[in-house]
């Protein structure tokens, strides 16, 4: 029997504190090492961007509107691109619950 499991993205998510963020400058990547467990994850530079806006506070189409804004490409594809996202990001647990 094979289990679902469902990723729940909080309205407003907030980073895990204990995260070490390394630039791959030859790469142009971003990697995050979890402290307590030594869990990696690499982000591009947009990803990791919406990444450091999770403050507890923004949420996901005040990302969306930031992205768009910087980089001129219409919202709703934005907003498409960070809630994918948000969805990756929530299903390696590097958000508070």
């Amino acid at each position: 029997m094979s289990e679902t499991f469902e990723i729940i993205v909080p309205e407003k998510p907030k980073r895990i504190d204990h995260l070490v963020c390394e630039e791959l400058e030859d790469q142009g990547a971003y990697v995050y090492i979890h402290e307590e467990d030594g869990t990696t994850l690499t982000l591009n530079p947009t990803a990791s961007a919406v990444f450091d806006m999770c403050d507890g506070e923004t949420t996901a189409d005040a990302m969306a509107a930031m992205i768009s804004d910087t980089l001129d490409v219409p919202c709703e594809n934005a907003l498409r691109d960070v809630k994918e996202i948000l969805a990756e990001l929530s299903g390696f647990g590097f958000f508070d619950s």
